[in-house]
């Protein structure tokens, strides 16, 4: 019985482990992959971008109307649950926010054609080849 326990605690901070890699950087042994996302300033100003997860901070960018700026992260398979958020900000459109990669929404991105590809709009981020949907701050529904 005391080996199982201890086989279970051992397990345990494996996953524990390999979870909070996440974001910085995580080693790619079929619990964990890279996805790739990118943002393209659909917005007729500069935006400024900042995008965060839990425990990392990616810094400020910014980004020219029609340029992306894209950033690479590492989730963990086995457990749906990673979550970046980012702001926008630009002129008079004040400071916005949306959760750019909800594991349990864009779990498929990376995986075949689906990739993580977002066109930056006043009105709210859409997915390419997807949803649009409302700044956080906005009630975060998809407008179609």
């Amino acid at each position: 019985m005391n080996k199982i326990v201890l086989s279970l605690f051992t397990l345990a901070t494996i996953f524990v482990t390999l979870q909070m890699m996440v974001g910085v950087e995580a080693l790619n042994i079929g619990f964990a992959k890279d996805v790739r996302i990118t943002m393209f300033n659909n917005i007729s100003q500069t935006i400024a971008i900042n995008c965060k997860e839990k425990n990392y901070d990616d810094g400020f960018h910014d980004v020219n109307p029609g340029e992306s700026y894209s950033f690479t992260i590492a989730v963990l398979t086995i457990v749906p649950r990673s979550l970046w958020y980012c702001s926008f900000s630009w002129g008079n459109g004040g400071l916005k926010t949306f959760d750019i990669y909800l594991q349990k929404r864009d779990g498929k991105c990376g995986m075949g054609k689906t990739a993580c590809v977002w066109s930056i709009r006043e009105g709210g981020p859409c997915k390419v080849g997807g949803q649009c949907y409302q700044w956080n701050n906005e009630q975060n529904n998809t407008l179609g």
